[in-house]
């Protein structure tokens, strides 16, 4: 009989109680509170600093944005203003044309001169330059200057004994710059001396070779 009961005893120390739980909670609890002051430290540390970073993507996200607004409309802008540079240079050639047309009406009139005609085409020409200067386009002078590759295209030589060598002399089309770049070459014609005569060869003397004037002479006895 009291064998039995000391059988089960043994056997109900065995098994595990049921932890009800609302004491686990407060064992989690007593757990978490008696951890040391530098794990809190570090657990607040690494929520400020998550909470910093998600702020920092954050801010990055909406700089990013805007910078793309901003290239997007930087890109439509210069496109714009690529397409519209030259409305100016257009409208004051406008002009010229109209002028142009207005010569070629009077050419075809029977009662005009030649005079007239040459008269108003002059006109319409140096308007047109006047135009292009203004924007930045205009001849630049060639003849008399040193030939130079940079602005001068050179298509001929010629013979000039007056002037030094590679000096233009002919300008055969002229050369024109916008601003400070050449924007086309001018064809010139470029001068270079006349080759030197070769000296002639002496002609021999009667005493060289034939024993002077009277070498040839045969005398009598």
């Amino acid at each position: 009989m009291t064998r039995k009961h000391s059988h089960s005893h043994h056997k109900d120390r065995n098994e595990e109680a049921p932890v009800h739980p609302e004491m686990q909670e407060e064992q989690t609890v007593e757990t978490v509170a008696a951890q040391p002051p530098e794990v809190e430290h570090l657990a607040a540390a690494l929520e400020q600093k998550t909470k910093e970073a998600a702020e920092a993507n954050e801010k990055y996200l909406r700089t990013y944005a805007d910078f793309e607004n901003y290239r997007k409309r930087m890109q439509r802008d210069l496109a714009e203003f690529r397409k519209y540079a030259n409305e100016q240079l257009a409208l004051e050639l406008l002009s010229v044309l109209d002028h142009l047309g207005l010569a070629c009406k009077h050419a075809g009139d029977p009662n005009g001169t030649v005079q007239a005609l040459q008269e108003g085409v002059e006109l319409v020409y140096k308007q047109f330059r006047d135009v292009l200067e203004k924007f930045g386009v205009k001849s630049f002078a060639a003849e008399g200057e040193p030939f130079d590759p940079v602005r001068h295209d050179a298509l001929m030589q010629v013979v000039k004994e007056d002037v030094p060598e590679n000096t233009v002399v002919q300008v055969l089309q002229d050369g024109y710059q916008y601003y400070d770049k050449v924007l086309r070459h001018a064809k010139v014609g470029v001068s270079k001396h006349p080759p030197k005569a070769e000296a002639a060869d002496p002609e021999p003397s009667p005493q060289e070779g034939t024993g002077g004037e009277y070498g040839n002479r045969e005398y009598g006895n």
